[in-house]
C-alpha cells in the first residue's frame, strides 16, 4: 500500500502524484479508444479531460492508499455503439489495463533516467510507482465486477465466464476485495508484477546511455 511509505517522503509524494494521475490517465485513455471505435458516449460524458472531480471515486482513491490498490469512476462505453458480437467493446475496456501498463513503463524509464544522472533513491521512487501502476494493469485482467477484465468478458459473452462474473458481483465490494486478497497472498499478483517489471526493464536497458 502506499501508506507503507510514510518513512520515505519521496516515494509517497511520487507514488501518490503517479497513481493519482494513472487513474485518470486510465479514463481518458479507455474515452480515447472507446471514441476511435465509435462510441462518443464517454467522451461527451467528459470522461476525456484530466478532471479529478470527474474522473475519481472517493472510494477508489481511499483503497488505494490503504491496499495500495484503486480504481476511477467507471467510464460509461455504451455496448449498443459496438459491432462485432462485443469484440470491439471488450477493446475498449481492455485499453483500461493497457492505459496503466503505459504509466508504468513511463515510471521505469524516468527511473532510470535518474539512474543514470546518479539519482538512484529517485529510480527507487519511480520503479515503486511502476509496481502499483502495474499492479492495476494485472488485477483489472481478471474477470471480476466492477473492473476492467469483467466489463469485457461480459461484452465477449462467454456464458460460463458471466456466470461467475454475476456470482462474485453478487457480493459487491466485498466480493472484489476477497479476490484481490486472495490473489495477493498466494502471490499471484506479485509474479505478474515483477514479470512486466523485468520485460519494461529490460526494454530501457536497450536505450543507449541508459
Amino acid at each position: 500500500m502506499i501508506l507503507n511509505h510514510l518513512g520515505d517522503p519521496t516515494t509517497l509524494v511520487i507514488s501518490a502524484i503517479v497513481m493519482i494521475f494513472a487513474l485518470m490517465f486510465h479514463n481518458v485513455f479507455q474515452t480515447w479508444v472507446a471514441a476511435r471505435l465509435g462510441d462518443v458516449r464517454p467522451r461527451l460524458a467528459g470522461f476525456g479531460q484530466f478532471e479529478p472531480q470527474r474522473q475519481l471515486e472517493p472510494i477508489g482513491v481511499l483503497l488505494l492508499f490503504l491496499l495500495g490498490f484503486g480504481w476511477p469512476k467507471m467510464v460509461p462505453i455504451e455496448s449498443r455503439n459496438y459491432r462485432g458480437r462485443g469484440r470491439q467493446e471488450a477493446l475498449a475496456w481492455y485499453s483500461g489495463p493497457l492505459a496503466y501498463l503505459i504509466v508504468a513503463f513511463a515510471c521505469v524509464l524516468i527511473g532510470s533516467i535518474f539512474l543514470a544522472t546518479g539519482s538512484p533513491a529517485l529510480y527507487r521512487s519511480f520503479l515503486i510507482a511502476a509496481s502499483f501502476a502495474v499492479l492495476h494493469a494485472v488485477i483489472n485482467l481478471f474477470p471480476v465486477f466492477p473492473l476492467d477484465g469483467a466489463m469485457a468478458a461480459l461484452a465477449l459473452g462467454n456464458p460460463q465466464v458471466r456466470r461467475l462474473i454475476e456470482q462474485i458481483r453478487q457480493f459487491g465490494i466485498l466480493g472484489f476485495l476477497v479476490v484481490f486478497l486472495v490473489l495477493s497472498f498466494t502471490g499471484v499478483l506479485g509474479a505478474l508484477q515483477n514479470l512486466f517489471l523485468v520485460i519494461f526493464q529490460s526494454i530501457v536497458r536497450l536505450i543507449p546511455g541508459l
